[in-house]
């Protein structure tokens, strides 16, 4: 069914069968109907003639459904043997496309969207780690807007104040104040969210 090649019978491998037209539905008493109802044989040569026909519908995004008791592709009614093979093969493609989208996902920075499509895969390893990246990134980045700001303080000439969320005491911020200093609240010791804190500076500088 794929390549033409003549083989005997014993070199053939069943690959499906012919779905049954209108006449497997009339009556078996007529004898010429009975023989019209008889399944014909698909076959191939190998695994590979196998495979490079399913490959035709699997690539387009016909995987094999279930008729019945029976997979069907391509309007075939796949043998056993040929039917796991094909499900497998469907499978590893819906597999590769959905870590292919997750791989599109991560260089969008879409980091929770990537990590749930790995979890849905079961890569809980490789779902964890790309959470905890994404993370990573959030911060440095966090970081460099603080930095930024600061310095942004600093060439206007601004003195504001923070107030602490904790204990309600004024953060003096000006052009002398680094990043270091506002980790902490001077007055309770308790830490400053920084990104509370980019919301703030963004705000100071005209950025709002």
């Amino acid at each position: 069914m794929v390549c033409g090649a003549v083989l005997c019978e014993n070199c053939q491998m069943v690959a499906g069968y012919a779905q049954p037209g209108p006449a497997a539905s009339q009556p078996l008493s007529n004898p010429a109907l009975r023989y019209s109802t008889i399944p014909a044989y698909h076959t191939v040569c190998s695994w590979e003639c196998f495979d490079r026909w399913a490959w035709t519908f699997i690539s387009r995004g016909h995987a094999p459904g279930m008729f019945g008791q029976h997979y069907i592709l391509g309007g075939v009614r796949l043998h056993p043997g040929t039917a796991g093979r094909a499900v497998a093969m469907a499978e590893d493609h819906r597999r590769g496309q959905m870590l292919e989208q997750a791989r599109h996902l991560i260089e969008a920075e879409d980091h929770e969207a990537a990590a749930g499509i790995y979890q849905t895969l079961g890569m809980w390893k490789e779902a964890g780690e790309i959470r905890r990246n994404g993370r990573r990134q959030i911060v440095t980045q966090v970081h460099v807007n603080v930095n930024d700001l600061v310095d942004q303080v600093r060439k206007a000439g601004i003195i504001t104040d923070y107030m602490c969320p904790a204990c309600r005491g004024h953060i003096r911020i000006t052009g002398e104040t680094t990043l270091a200093t506002l980790r902490n609240c001077q007055y309770c010791g308790s830490a400053v969210q920084t990104t509370d804190l980019v919301d703030f500076l963004t705000k100071v500088v005209g950025y709002s």
